[in-house]
């Protein structure tokens, strides 16, 4: 056991670590979520992004006993967004600016309190115990994922701890899958080829000469390599493929 770590645990650590996967997920991965879900014994998981601002969720991201997703489709609720500015718990980020430290719903409440507070009965659905990491976001969004547990054993430092951890992978993880998400069709490798070329700074006529090409069919080329990534130059050509992890 070291600082609360058992073997056990590090060894599913390494096992998430090396976690393949073929689908991004709508937010982070799947199979992702449910390594989580069994590391930390919880009894299901959420990855929320919202923008606070205009009081609106832009992704829910659920797993318990199946997984859920719902895409800003529902109407705001109001109530919600005003029980979440008065909770400690809820707005702890926005109002301290601390988006790294992981924390507990009892770092803020206790049991009682919490079966006390509006945010618990009309919106706590038998969840007593939870785990919440902040993943960066551009500024105006907030994203955070939440670990439950109902009535019984807390999270303990030991979890803390192991999501503290894993917090740099989990923001790893998101990003690759965002970018998997974001990623343009499939260009052929003759027009992958061509685009390396444009990012090296090559004029169409020193592309013609070392792909053994017309300038003509450089240019058409080129067009056809816009029409796929949705661009209309060679800078945003070039700008979505670094993006799209296409280098």
């Amino acid at each position: 056991m070291t600082d609360g770590i058992s073997g056990r645990d590090l060894e599913a650590m390494r096992d998430l670590l090396a976690l393949k996967v073929d689908d991004p997920g709508p937010g982070l991965p799947w199979e992702l979520m449910e390594c989580m879900r069994d590391l930390f014994h919880s009894d299901s998981m959420k990855l929320c992004r919202a923008r606070p601002a205009q009081e609106e969720f832009v992704l829910e991201q659920g797993l318990d006993e199946s997984r859920f997703v719902e895409i800003g489709n529902d109407p705001p609720d109001p109530h919600y967004w005003e029980l979440d500015k008065t909770s400690d718990a809820c707005n702890y980020a926005q109002r301290t600016g601390d988006i790294v430290n992981v924390t507990k719903l009892s770092d803020f409440v206790s049991d009682r309190q919490w079966r006390a507070s509006p945010m618990g009965i009309d919106y706590g659905f038998g969840r007593m115990r939870a785990l919440m990491v902040y993943l960066p976001d551009v500024p105006g969004h907030s994203t955070r994922l939440y670990l439950w547990r109902g009535p019984g054993r807390d999270f303990d430092e030991r979890d803390r701890l192991v999501l503290t951890l894993l917090r740099p992978h989990l923001i790893a993880a998101y990003r690759s899958a965002e970018r998997r998400r974001r990623a343009p069709s499939a260009l052929t490798p003759r027009q992958l080829e061509l685009l390396q070329y444009v990012a090296q700074g090559y004029t169409n006529t020193q592309i013609a000469r070392r792909m053994q090409l017309s300038e003509g069919t450089v240019r058409t080329h080129l067009n056809h390599i816009y029409e796929r990534l949705g661009v209309t130059s060679r800078t945003a050509a070039v700008t979505t493929m670094s993006t799209a992890g296409l280098e």
